[in-house]
């Protein structure tokens, strides 16, 4: 069978099995799911998405357990709960998985920003985003609070690179910040804002509604772009509860005239492209069956058609006609996540050129 086209850049998710806390079993999903060169050597971003459904775990939380790093112990990481990198910025992204309401976290989660006696702590109860600009200490992340096990905390962590190092050159490592007490997990520490700026509330969209989604999809959905905090990603959060519908899927639902997406003739569909780079994220809501979407969705690049039940990863270069994304079964929850490799506050600057859905699109 002849390779297509756009194969090599539609793959699975991988679990992340690098690092693993043995302490934080039953309360984290063993293994976070990854998107990085090793699945898609051509991507510009690492993503890393973990699951916490029950309180008293994160990333370099004070752990009971020796660490493992490629299966074997590092007794020393123990005592290091703060790293920072010198080539890249980070965003981490903080939010629930409850379709009933997309604007909730489900719980509450902490992060400390910064070392030593400036690091501050940063105490989130609502859908967070982090911004980590390269050579800004970080971490450790915790989960204080899940409201119910059912609908666990995301936690998302996009590196913006190519070349990812959890150890070596360009990531240093310090000792827990220096306010840092296990005794007060969960408890404000005011500090005195420095990093306040890069801790901001995720929004729901003001820029991009899709009035055909209601009912199936949260509308309107989270957003990532300027109006939360200036950065080079933006991001759109789709959070899918049911299926039959899709970003780009030809309608014949009537768009409101003060609608921003009326421009479009939606019976045609849409494809559209930009001139900079996107990654499709397609994540599992479910902590306990991470490696099955929920569902299946069908992706369209160019006129090739990707249908997929797993969770996976899409990357899209600039100039690459995609969409539509179809949803055509939804067995439980699930989020399409649309990250632009773009400075956020010029995402409406990217040369958006919209075509019809391709004559190959079937439902």
């Amino acid at each position: 069978m002849q390779e297509r086209q756009y194969s090599k850049y539609v793959q699975p998710l991988r679990l992340g099995t690098e690092f693993i806390s043995p302490s934080f079993r039953g309360k984290i999903s063993d293994f976070p799911l990854v998107h990085d060169q090793k699945t898609t050597p051509e991507s510009p971003i690492r993503a890393e998405i973990y699951y916490a459904y029950a309180p008293g775990t994160g990333f370099l939380a004070p752990s009971k357990f020796t660490p493992l790093v490629d299966g074997r112990p590092v007794e020393e990481l123990k005592n290091l709960g703060t790293h920072s990198h010198d080539d890249f910025d980070e965003v981490y992204y903080f939010i629930g998985s409850d379709h009933t309401d997309n604007t909730r976290l489900g719980g509450q989660v902490e992060m400390w920003l910064g070392a030593g006696d400036e690091a501050e702590k940063f105490v989130m109860p609502d859908p967070t985003a982090v911004f980590v600009p390269k050579g800004v200490p970080h971490n450790p992340w915790i989960v204080t609070k899940v409201n119910d096990p059912r609908h666990p905390i995301m936690v998302i962590c996009v590196s913006l690179t190519n070349v990812f190092r959890l150890w070596g050159e360009g990531t240093r490592y310090y000792p827990y910040p220096g306010k840092f007490d296990p005794d007060l997990v969960g408890v404000p520490q005011p500090g005195p804002g420095k990093y306040a700026p890069y801790v901001n509330r995720l929004t729901l969209s003001q820029d991009i509604y899709i009035s055909f989604l209601l009912g199936r999809v949260c509308t309107p959905n989270l957003m990532f772009d300027d109006k939360v905090c200036r950065a080079p990603l933006w991001t759109e959060f789709f959070l899918v509860y049911a299926g039959g519908t899709g970003v780009g899927v030809p309608t014949l639902a009537d768009l409101a005239k003060n609608d921003p997406m009326s421009y479009w003739d939606w019976t045609k569909g849409m494809q559209h492209y930009q001139s900079y780079d996107e990654v499709f994220l397609y994540l599992p809501t479910d902590p306990h069956d991470t490696l099955n979407l929920g569902g299946e969705v069908v992706a369209y690049l160019g006129d090739e058609d990707y249908s997929f039940t797993e969770p996976t990863s899409i990357y899209v270069p600039g100039g690459v006609l995609h969409n539509p994304n179809y949803f055509k079964r939804v067995e439980r929850p699930y989020y399409m996540l649309v990250l632009a490799l773009t400075d956020n506050a010029k995402f409406h600057e990217g040369e958006f050129t919209p075509l019809p859905a391709p004559a190959t699109f079937k439902f």
